[in-house]
C-alpha cells in the first residue's frame, strides 16, 4: 500500500487515495467513533460537526501512515486520524490557502 501511495504522489494523483473503499470505511469508522464531531472545536468547549478526517501526519509526508489510527513519536501513541470541521481542517493545512493568485481551496480530498 505505501508503494502505491508513493506513486500517486508521484503522479501527482493522490485523490485516488481519497476515493480509496478502504480510506473511505476507515474515515467513517473514525466519525462515528467520535460521534461526527471536530475534535479540535470540542476541546474548546464547542460542538461543531466534523467534514473530513485529518491526518495528523500527512500523507504526503508520511505515506505509511495513511491508514494508520496512530503514530508514536518519542515513546508516545498520539491520535493520527481525528475527524474535523472544515474551518479546523483548513487551518492545519495553510500551504492550501486561497491567495490572490487562487480562487478556490482544493487538496486531494476535494472539500
Amino acid at each position: 500500500m505505501e508503494a502505491w501511495i508513493k506513486q500517486l504522489i508521484k503522479e501527482n494523483k493522490l485523490y485516488k487515495f481519497y476515493k480509496w473503499h478502504e480510506w473511505r470505511e476507515l474515515s467513517a469508522q473514525v466519525m462515528k467513533e467520535n460521534n461526527y464531531e471536530c475534535q479540535f472545536c470540542k476541546k474548546k468547549g464547542i460542538h461543531t460537526r466534523a467534514r473530513s478526517v485529518h491526518h495528523v501526519q500527512w500523507v504526503r509526508k508520511h505515506p505509511r501512515l495513511a491508514m494508520s489510527r496512530t503514530y508514536t513519536y518519542n515513546g508516545v501513541v498520539y491520535q493520527n486520524l481525528i475527524p474535523l470541521c472544515e474551518a479546523c481542517h483548513n487551518e492545519q493545512h495553510p500551504d492550501k490557502r486561497i491567495t490572490s493568485e487562487k480562487k478556490h481551496f482544493t487538496n486531494e480530498e476535494r472539500w
